[in-house]
């Protein structure tokens, strides 16, 4: 079973470091949307638990992943999980499935993600309902000297999950609980056109 090793930094200027990473001959895969769909179970055991199941719509496939914690967790500046990862070859039809089996979906979200490899590093430069981030993946000194090379400022990193982020800005914003973070209708149309132009 693989480990997913990441940080989160905030206040990022993806245009930025986009440019930043292209200047560097960094790889990308370019820039797609995500729709995922979290499942629980009803009583949402998953979720106390720690465990994420979810089912991922992205560039016209779909993917179910598990991640879990670590059996005997490390200290570490980054957020570890157990990752099981599979392609999906009808992602309605595994969907229809999981609820066959006592799940139900618990929340969705979607992001605008462009994947860049740079210093044995995946960078994610993420784009969601409620602020831009980015992502990067590798062991715990690969990840601090990627960032330190792209100019991240390390006081402003979290170990926290997008749902979690999600629940801190609505809080923090004064509004109603809600576990989605989708984009509006509008803003979707508008995301989803400038993308098949790329």
């Amino acid at each position: 079973m693989a480990l997913e090793c990441e940080l989160k930094y905030l206040e990022a200027d993806l245009a930025d470091l986009a440019d930043r990473l292209r200047r560097a001959g960094a790889g990308t895969s370019g820039r797609y949307f995500e729709a995922n769909t979290v499942f629980d179970r009803p009583d949402r055991s998953l979720k106390r638990d720690g465990i994420l199941l979810r089912l991922r719509e992205k560039q016209g496939r779909s993917v179910l992943t598990v991640k879990r914690p670590p059996e005997a967790p490390e200290p570490s500046a980054l957020k570890v999980f157990e990752e099981i990862e599979t392609g999906v070859e009808d992602g309605a039809a595994m969907a229809e499935a999981l609820v066959a089996l006592g799940f139900a979906p618990a929340f969705r979200y979607e992001k605008v993600r462009e994947k860049w490899r740079y210093m044995d590093c995946t960078i994610c430069l993420d784009r969601l309902p409620f602020g831009d981030f980015v992502e990067i993946e590798g062991d715990e000194a690969r990840v601090l000297a990627c960032a330190a090379e792209l100019g991240l400022n390390a006081a402003c990193t979290t170990k926290a999950t997008y749902h979690g982020l999600n629940i801190e800005y609505r809080v923090s914003k004064g509004l109603e609980p809600d576990e989605n973070f989708v984009f509006e209708p509008g803003e979707r149309a508008a995301l989803l056109d400038e993308l098949e132009k790329l």
